[in-house]
């Protein structure tokens, strides 16, 4: 059998929802045992550990579900760019993808930080421009040719936003769950904990619903008529 590119960009972007999606109900789960105060220091510490490396893989399917959708899209003829556009788009994500690994793996450094901040704000510029850019489609303008790609678009800033909350919500975990692990459980700690997952759990849920629906828009290609 002959694999062409465009099967093959195919398949990537499928794997792309897969894994992302796979990936969260994985980190959703280990989530549960980290926050069990009924489990050892060093049970809890496992699914930390666990919980901590499965989430790289929806953040990896995040960042390269951009360019790989933008070059499919490119062969389906939907949008409109040149090819010197396409080469900047890969670099760019290449660099975001160096960055994903950089946060972890140099997490708790001066360094780690600096990329954790930079990665951050390159992530409301990026939900911003993805938001004009829908805009743009759905005003017949720019470079999205059809609306349900405009659609995508704007779904695809729905989970960057809800990734962004997650984020900000989630911060106070990690230094209470350090303090846990470092001198002990204590109900104001656990609380912590606990309120924390409540608050971003809404966002969590919403990510995988926004990718159920991103995954059937790009499957049946509505037009809903917004273009004039």
């Amino acid at each position: 059998m002959v694999f062409d590119s465009y099967f093959l960009l195919k398949l990537a972007h499928i794997l792309l929802f897969v894994y992302w999606l796979g990936g969260d109900i994985g980190v959703f789960y280990s989530a549960f045992q980290v926050r069990d105060r009924h489990l050892s220091a060093d049970g809890r510490r496992t699914a930390l550990k666990i919980l901590v490396w499965v989430d790289q893989i929806p953040r990896y399917c995040l960042v390269l579900m951009l360019p790989v959708g933008y070059t499919l899209a490119l062969r389906l003829g939907v949008v409109r760019m040149p090819s010197s556009f396409v080469v900047i788009l890969w670099a760019v994500a290449l660099v975001w993808l160096w960055a994903v690994w950089a946060i972890h793996h140099y997490q708790g450094t001066a360094l780690g930080e600096r990329v954790r901040r930079t990665d951050l704000v390159w992530r409301y510029v990026l939900l911003f421009g993805l938001l004009f850019d829908a805009w743009r489609g759905f005003s017949g303008q720019g470079h999205l040719l059809v609306d349900w790609i405009s659609l995508k678009f704007l779904l695809f800033a729905a989970m960057l936003f809800c990734g962004i909350m997650i984020r900000t919500l989630g911060k106070p975990s990690a230094p209470a769950l350090r303090q846990i692990f470092t001198t002990g459980s204590t109900p104001e700690l656990e609380a912590i904990v606990q309120r924390t997952a409540a608050r971003t759990r809404p966002f969590v849920l919403g990510i995988w619903v926004l990718l159920v629906i991103a995954a059937y828009v790009g499957i049946s290609k509505p037009d809903f008529g917004f273009t004039p």
